[in-house]
């Protein structure tokens, strides 16, 4: 039972840990490529808008962010659960996927962002599993 507790703590720990990560990374693009005046964030229309028309280096900002927080998402889930297995790195790895994609159907952005968007989430999660250390079985 330890066990799952402990499995279940680790896929949480890993989520809040890219999830801090991705977060931080859409503040910074924001301070650095703030939405004009009179924009509403709650605005899809006039979110779209924006989103295809920001800079290049606002969206690669965000991407970033992604990229490295699905990484230390997946290493803390990996590193964290029992016996250091990457099943929990997998299954936090899917659940930025689904969200990516929640994110991406929720405004219009443009076709290569999802793309490498996707990709970002993909090569995070292996990344984060390939940087977790070799796992050691329990001696019997």
């Amino acid at each position: 039972m330890k066990e799952i507790i402990r499995n279940v703590l680790a896929a949480l720990a890993g989520a809040f840990t890219g999830l801090a990560v991705m977060i931080a990374s859409q503040i910074l693009s924001a301070q650095i490529h703030p939405l004009p005046a009179g924009v509403d964030p709650k605005d899809k229309v006039a979110m779209g808008e924006f989103i295809s028309q920001a800079p290049l280096a606002a969206l690669l900002i965000v991407l970033a962010g992604y990229f490295v927080g699905v990484t230390a998402a997946a290493w803390v889930a990996g590193r964290v659960s029992y016996r250091g297995q990457s099943r929990q790195a997998i299954m936090v790895g899917g659940l930025f996927f689904v969200a990516s994609l929640m994110n991406l159907t929720s405004f219009p952005h443009p076709a290569w962002f999802w793309a490498a968007n996707l990709a970002a989430v993909v090569a995070g999660t292996w990344l984060g599993i390939k940087l977790l250390p070799a796992r050691q079985e329990p001696a019997a």
